[in-house]
């Protein structure tokens, strides 16, 4: 069986945006706020059109609305500042709205978020989707807990299904099992 892909906590992930901006690499800056910062599947991010992301006036949206890719269902997304910011550092003044946000294929986008994670010295199996389940562990240390709004945020269906996908178990899961193991004492 493969290994599971890695997450990553919001830590880790910003010590490779470190990382990134330190190499100036606005590009490659901007792919990862955007991976992030949004939770989208790599396949949604290099679908992205500098249209998507701009407003009538030329400046970063606040929030986009997407089909995903995958699901074909429609999410409205927050661009925090973190993700404005690099895609207003990557912007050319003369970007055409049309153009693609990134060109680049699926595997090098693999290839460089490996690159990335191995410079800051991250061991595991990680990858492209590795974007994706940070940005899903970041949202649910945030919740407080909380896989059912964790999982509204993060566009999964169930708040299960979030868990599975993290890699975490539910906090009140593991303090009834806790409490089980008490009254239960052999």
């Amino acid at each position: 069986m493969a290994e599971r892909m890695g997450a990553i906590t919001g830590k880790q992930a910003m010590s490779v945006l470190t990382y990134l901006q330190g190499k100036g690499k606005t590009r490659n800056v901007a792919l990862w706020a955007m991976g992030i910062g949004t939770g989208l599947r790599i396949s949604d991010i290099l679908s992205l059109r500098w249209k998507d992301v701009l407003t009538a006036e030329g400046e970063i949206s606040k929030s986009i609305t997407i089909t995903e890719g995958k699901t074909n269902q429609q999410r409205t997304l927050h661009l925090i500042p973190l993700v404005r910011n690099a895609l207003e550092a990557y912007r050319t003044e003369d970007v055409e709205r049309t153009a693609l946000l990134f060109v680049l294929t699926r595997q090098q986008a693999t290839r460089l978020v490996k690159e990335w994670v191995s410079a800051v010295n991250l061991k595991g199996n990680y990858g492209s989707h590795t974007m994706r389940k940070a940005f899903c562990t970041i949202v649910y240390e945030n919740s407080g807990g909380d896989p059912v709004n964790a999982a509204r945020v993060t566009g999964h269906t169930n708040p299960a299904q979030l868990m599975h996908y993290i890699g975490q178990t539910p906090p009140t899961i593991e303090r009834i099992w806790k409490g089980l193991e008490n009254t239960l004492k052999a």
